[in-house]
């Protein structure tokens, strides 16, 4: 069993992280994190503060980056206790079954990317095609919003629920974004205070006709935090995509993630929609786990997923065996739960290493099924409504 996070089931719908605090030095301390992980065999409260405000760690005077975390699917704090989530795991068995530092980098870079598509990609990516410019990301965003909540409506009609989805995919939904000394305005102080004059327009009350607004505020925080990260990552300089940046983003146009209006837009996985509660066919051409992290290992790292062989069964044993006594050596106040590993684990891990060793890839969920019809049976596969599904070795 793993932690996982969970939100309000409609935020599937839109995959942006509300947290304009936190974010700085995001993939440097991801990295520190792993470290503590990986020398202690666990993350406890005790030294996560020491990581976060000790002499010898980030010296921060709040661990707002907590949230921030937990939004990527690293950790999540609880009343007296903090749990190791899914893609910190994931990158701590790739670094472990890695040789060197830049073939670690080269995955831990790999899992955060990953973390940021999953949790916060219809804002990055769609930054990243507007060039972190003001007006485009403006324009950008509008039209993605406007886009899924027509798509939306008509997959789940009914007042209440569009009412739902209005809420949820839009930009900023905070009363206040400004922080604690910021001078810009709130979305509060977008409002109108004045009545509204007759424009000899009917009234409507649609809820999918919500405007979608943005503060002064959000131009200042959000753009630069992602600029950071598309430049940690890779992607994008100053003057403008790099090669690298290029290939991901047309790699991405050309499996769809892209539309014709240039506006990246990555609807919710199988997984996802079952573990929110919806059906997997709630919508055409749903993407599995494994396609997406397929698609995204193209893009940002050229990964190969090679033909399957009968002899690709042996192998998915021998790496799953591997992978399943890293992952019951870390979190050790857990290891109880720890007996089966999810495929939100394994997945995401075995991309990074294809990331990191420019080597093909098996077919994983081929290779899966195949071995679970044959004689042998090596691998016993659990389906899970929160993970996708759990793996571990028979005896």
């Amino acid at each position: 069993m793993a932690a996982t996070a969970h939100s309000e089931p409609y935020s599937i719908f839109m995959r942006k992280i509300g947290y304009s605090v936190g974010l700085e030095h995001t993939l440097e301390r991801f990295h520190d994190l792993q470290d503590l992980y990986l020398s202690n065999g666990d993350i406890t409260s005790g030294s996560w503060k020491e990581l976060v405000s000790g002499d010898t760690g980030w010296g921060l005077r709040t661990d707002n980056i907590a949230d921030v975390f937990f939004a990527l699917g690293l950790i999540q704090r609880t009343h007296g206790d903090l749990l190791v989530l899914e893609n910190l795991d994931s990158a701590a068995i790739a670094a472990s079954l890695l040789n060197g530092e830049k073939e670690k980098q080269t995955a831990l870079s790999f899992v955060f990317l990953w973390a940021v598509l999953i949790n916060d990609g219809e804002i990055f990516v769609n930054f990243l095609l507007s060039d972190f410019e003001k007006q485009s990301i403006r324009n950008k965003l509008i039209t993605m919003i406007k886009h899924k909540r027509c798509v939306l409506a008509k997959a789940m009609p009914g007042r209440d629920v569009t009412n739902r989805i209005s809420r949820v995919v839009t930009i900023e939904r905070q009363q206040k974004n400004r922080g604690s000394a910021g001078a810009g305005r709130s979305v509060a102080s977008l409002k109108r205070t004045e009545p509204l004059q007759n424009s000899g327009r009917v009234a409507t009350a649609n809820p999918m006709d919500r405007g979608v607004e943005f503060s002064d505020d959000y131009f200042k925080k959000v753009p630069p935090r992602r600029k950071d990260w598309a430049r940690k990552l890779g992607l994008w300089s100053e003057g403008g995509l790099t090669a690298l940046g290029r290939r991901f983003i047309n790699h991405l146009r050309s499996c769809g993630y892209i539309n014709d209006d240039d506006i990246f837009i990555f609807w919710p996985m199988d997984y996802e929609l079952v573990r929110s509660g919806f059906k997997p066919t709630l919508f055409e051409n749903t993407k599995t786990m494994w396609d997406a992290l397929v698609d995204f290992g193209t893009a940002y790292a050229d990964v190969k997923v090679r033909p399957f062989e009968q002899s690709d069964t042996d192998i998915l044993v021998d790496r799953l065996g591997s992978m399943i006594k890293v992952y019951r050596s870390l979190h050790t106040r857990k290891s109880m739960l720890r007996r089966e590993l999810p495929i939100t684990i394994a997945y995401p891990a075995s991309i990074a290493i294809a990331s990191a060793t420019m080597k093909p890839v098996i077919d994983l969920p081929t290779t899966l099924d195949v071995e679970r019809r044959g004689e042998r049976r090596r691998i016993t596969f659990r389906p899970s409504r929160n993970t996708g599904g759990a793996l571990s070795l028979k005896r």
